[in-house]
């Protein structure tokens, strides 16, 4: 099998390429730079307005501008322009392809429920169109369900817990130098997921052809902002006495206080009841597989 990747150079897509090769299959990384090579990549083409995915059989998206650091009004461009544009250059890529890929499996985000308090969400449950990381979301996967011909897959990705990447590196060394503590009320639930799971849904999505439409990618035990300090400041054995008033962080961060305050308890039911085995289904068990 023959998979493309787009953001094939980011923390997400070495750990796509990782296993892709591991599978024996034959990876084509897309780049805004094609002639750098990417690290087990046997070829890195254009990533752009003519990119060309002929001969891809499958394709994984996963390009997009970092939602972490200051949403100044040039950031939200950003963050919104490349995904509306560069899913687009990838729908149109499989339009013009006289041999198209099966499968489009995309990158999205959880931020497309909003914050739903103790409500149970599954792939079933409704969107909305209410803050930033919702509109970000709600456009991104518009787009891609453009793309014509081809089974479409958004996986709808949390906090991703890895090394090298996702949120430990921000959350990570606040804890170890015991400045860890709940944020708000602590009661917000907190989807997060292993990325070897991130990786793990993407293949699965892949491999299942009942799999269509929006996919949860998120661990099935989700657990409350106040949950997750303690473990995690068990794990590292630090304190976590600090505590961060919901009205300060809303003050300080304004809209972007939605990334840390937002309840959001998402359930995996699609993954679960096409029989993903998740590799880490406990917080305590992921935080000791990143932090030895």
């Amino acid at each position: 099998m023959h998979i493309g990747i787009t953001g094939a150079s980011g923390f997400l897509g070495r750990q796509m390429i990782q296993a892709a090769n591991t599978f024996g299959y034959t990876v084509t990384g897309f780049s805004r730079a094609p002639d750098r090579p990417i690290l087990g990549c046997q070829a890195v083409r254009h990533f752009g307005p003519a990119m060309d995915v002929e001969g891809i059989d499958a394709l994984f998206h996963l390009a997009g501008e970092s939602i972490f650091s200051l949403w100044t009004p040039k950031k939200r461009h950003r963050i919104l322009a490349s995904r509306i544009e560069g899913t687009g250059w990838v729908t149109e890529a499989i339009r013009r392809a006289n041999r198209k890929p099966t499968v489009l499996v995309s990158s999205s985000g959880i931020g497309i429920y909003g914050n739903r308090s103790d409500e149970e969400l599954t792939e079933e449950s409704s969107t909305v169109m209410n803050g930033f990381l919702a509109r970000v979301a709600s456009v991104w996967e518009a787009a891609g369900a453009k793309a014509e011909g081809v089974r479409f897959v958004p996986v709808r990705i949390p906090m991703v817990l890895g090394t090298g990447g996702g949120v430990m590196p921000l959350v990570g060394p606040l804890f170890r130098c015991g400045l860890g503590g709940k944020l708000g009320t602590g009661r917000q639930w907190m989807p997060w997921i292993h990325v070897s799971d991130v990786v793990g849904l993407f293949f699965h999505a892949l491999g299942n052809a009942s799999i269509q439409g929006p996919l949860n990618a998120v661990a099935p035990n989700t657990v409350r902002n106040e949950e997750f300090t303690r473990i995690l400041g068990q794990i590292v054995k630090r304190p976590t006495l600090f505590h961060a008033p919901s009205f300060l962080i809303r003050t300080l961060l304004r809209e972007e206080s939605a990334l840390l305050l937002d309840s959001q308890r998402v359930i995996p039911e699609k993954a679960l009841s096409t029989q993903y085995s998740f590799h880490f289904p406990e917080l305590p068990a992921a935080f000791s597989d990143i932090l030895p």
